[in-house]
Protein backbone atom coordinates (compact mmCIF):
# COMPACT_ATOMS: atom_id res chain seq x y z
CA UNK A 1 0.00 0.00 0.00
CA UNK A 2 1.61 3.07 -0.71
CA UNK A 3 1.59 5.94 2.50
CA UNK A 4 1.46 9.73 1.59
CA UNK A 5 3.84 11.58 4.10
CA UNK A 6 2.66 15.49 4.44
CA UNK A 7 5.73 17.83 4.90
CA UNK A 8 5.70 21.72 4.83
CA UNK A 9 8.38 23.29 3.88
CA UNK A 10 9.78 26.74 3.68
CA UNK A 11 9.50 27.50 0.08
CA UNK A 12 6.22 25.54 -0.57
CA UNK A 13 4.32 22.60 0.55
CA UNK A 14 5.86 19.09 -0.60
CA UNK A 15 4.33 15.69 -0.86
CA UNK A 16 6.11 12.77 -0.75
CA UNK A 17 5.12 9.28 -1.25
CA UNK A 18 6.22 6.29 0.96
CA UNK A 19 5.59 2.44 1.38
CA UNK A 20 4.05 1.51 4.73
CA UNK A 21 1.98 -1.91 6.11
CA UNK A 22 0.28 -0.20 8.70
CA UNK A 23 -1.97 2.23 6.81
CA UNK A 24 -4.25 2.60 3.42
CA UNK A 25 -3.70 6.09 1.46
CA UNK A 26 -7.46 6.79 2.20
CA UNK A 27 -6.67 6.59 6.02
CA UNK A 28 -3.04 8.47 5.44
CA UNK A 29 -4.72 11.07 3.93
CA UNK A 30 -8.13 11.60 6.69
CA UNK A 31 -4.54 12.09 9.33
CA UNK A 32 -2.85 14.50 7.39
CA UNK A 33 -6.06 16.60 6.79
CA UNK A 34 -7.16 16.23 10.10
CA UNK A 35 -3.43 17.02 11.51
CA UNK A 36 -2.61 19.96 8.81
CA UNK A 37 -6.05 21.16 8.58
CA UNK A 38 -6.19 20.55 5.03
CA UNK A 39 -9.55 19.41 3.53
CA UNK A 40 -9.60 19.20 0.05
CA UNK A 41 -8.30 22.56 -1.60
CA UNK A 42 -5.77 24.24 0.88
CA UNK A 43 -5.68 27.83 0.58
CA UNK A 44 -2.77 30.09 1.88
CA UNK A 45 -1.86 33.80 1.79
CA UNK A 46 1.57 35.51 1.65
CA UNK A 47 2.78 38.76 1.63
CA UNK A 48 6.31 39.42 -0.53
CA UNK A 49 8.14 42.54 -0.87
CA UNK A 50 10.17 43.49 -4.21
CA UNK A 51 11.57 46.37 -5.58
CA UNK A 52 10.55 48.54 -8.57
CA UNK A 53 11.34 46.80 -11.30
CA UNK A 54 13.60 43.50 -9.77
CA UNK A 55 12.71 40.32 -10.60
CA UNK A 56 11.82 38.13 -7.18
CA UNK A 57 11.91 34.19 -6.60
CA UNK A 58 8.37 33.73 -4.75
CA UNK A 59 8.91 29.96 -4.36
CA UNK A 60 9.84 26.52 -5.74
CA UNK A 61 7.35 23.76 -5.90
CA UNK A 62 9.15 19.90 -5.53
CA UNK A 63 6.67 16.41 -4.69
CA UNK A 64 9.66 14.11 -3.91
CA UNK A 65 9.72 10.50 -3.70
CA UNK A 66 12.17 9.30 -0.28
CA UNK A 67 15.21 8.98 -2.59
CA UNK A 68 14.81 12.79 -3.43
CA UNK A 69 13.89 11.81 -7.37
CA UNK A 70 10.75 13.63 -8.37
CA UNK A 71 7.02 11.71 -8.21
CA UNK A 72 6.03 13.91 -11.58
CA UNK A 73 5.22 16.86 -12.82
CA UNK A 74 3.58 19.94 -11.16
CA UNK A 75 1.31 22.17 -12.64
CA UNK A 76 1.55 25.87 -11.26
CA UNK A 77 -1.44 28.17 -13.03
CA UNK A 78 -1.22 31.86 -12.70
CA UNK A 79 -5.49 32.44 -11.88
CA UNK A 80 -5.17 35.64 -11.13
CA UNK A 81 -2.32 37.93 -12.96
CA UNK A 82 -0.73 40.80 -11.30
CA UNK A 83 -1.79 44.33 -12.53
CA UNK A 84 1.63 45.68 -11.80
CA UNK A 85 3.98 43.24 -12.82
CA UNK A 86 4.24 39.48 -14.17
CA UNK A 87 4.96 36.12 -13.06
CA UNK A 88 6.82 33.85 -14.73
CA UNK A 89 6.66 29.82 -14.15
CA UNK A 90 10.21 27.77 -14.80
CA UNK A 91 10.25 23.96 -14.61
CA UNK A 92 14.41 24.06 -13.18
CA UNK A 93 16.15 22.39 -10.55
CA UNK A 94 16.84 23.62 -6.77
CA UNK A 95 17.19 23.12 -3.16
CA UNK A 96 13.83 21.55 -1.46
CA UNK A 97 14.19 22.41 2.63
CA UNK A 98 13.00 20.04 5.46
CA UNK A 99 13.26 20.32 8.90
CA UNK A 100 15.96 17.73 10.15
CA UNK A 101 12.97 15.39 11.59
CA UNK A 102 11.43 14.62 8.15
CA UNK A 103 12.97 11.54 6.23
CA UNK A 104 13.69 13.54 3.16
CA UNK A 105 16.11 16.01 5.30
CA UNK A 106 18.87 14.04 2.93
CA UNK A 107 17.47 16.31 -0.12
CA UNK A 108 18.70 19.42 1.13
CA UNK A 109 21.92 18.29 0.18
CA UNK A 110 21.25 18.33 -3.65
CA UNK A 111 19.17 20.41 -6.13
CA UNK A 112 15.85 18.65 -7.01
CA UNK A 113 13.72 19.03 -10.07
CA UNK A 114 10.57 21.25 -9.67
CA UNK A 115 8.57 24.06 -10.53
CA UNK A 116 10.14 27.57 -9.43
CA UNK A 117 7.68 30.64 -9.80
CA UNK A 118 9.15 34.36 -9.89
CA UNK A 119 7.37 37.54 -9.52
CA UNK A 120 8.74 41.05 -11.63
CA UNK A 121 7.12 44.38 -10.80
CA UNK A 122 6.86 47.12 -13.42
CA UNK A 123 9.66 49.37 -14.03
CA UNK A 124 8.99 52.33 -11.80
CA UNK A 125 5.96 51.52 -10.27
CA UNK A 126 5.49 51.05 -6.14
CA UNK A 127 2.39 50.37 -4.51
CA UNK A 128 0.27 46.92 -3.98
CA UNK A 129 -0.21 43.98 -5.95
CA UNK A 130 -1.20 40.73 -5.90
CA UNK A 131 -1.70 37.77 -8.04
CA UNK A 132 -3.21 33.95 -7.32
CA UNK A 133 -1.57 30.86 -8.23
CA UNK A 134 -2.68 26.98 -8.12
CA UNK A 135 -0.44 24.55 -7.82
CA UNK A 136 -1.56 20.63 -9.03
CA UNK A 137 0.55 17.92 -7.51
CA UNK A 138 1.04 14.67 -9.55
CA UNK A 139 -0.40 12.75 -6.56
CA UNK A 140 -3.79 14.43 -6.39
CA UNK A 141 -3.02 17.28 -4.07
CA UNK A 142 -3.47 20.82 -5.13
CA UNK A 143 -3.30 24.50 -3.28
CA UNK A 144 -4.36 27.99 -4.23
CA UNK A 145 -2.28 30.34 -3.23
CA UNK A 146 -2.74 34.34 -2.99
CA UNK A 147 0.09 36.59 -2.80
CA UNK A 148 -0.29 39.78 -1.71
CA UNK A 149 3.07 42.05 -3.32
CA UNK A 150 4.26 45.39 -2.08
CA UNK A 151 6.46 46.92 -4.32
CA UNK A 152 9.16 49.51 -3.33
Amino acid sequence: MSKFLLTVCAFGLLLSSAYAQEKSPEQLREESSRIFGIEGLQTQTFTRFVASGAKQRIGFYADLNPDCSAVGDINVRVTKQPEHGTVETLVTTDYAYYHKENIHVKCNQHKVKGMQVNYKAAEKYTGKDEFDLLILYPDGFARELHYDMTVR
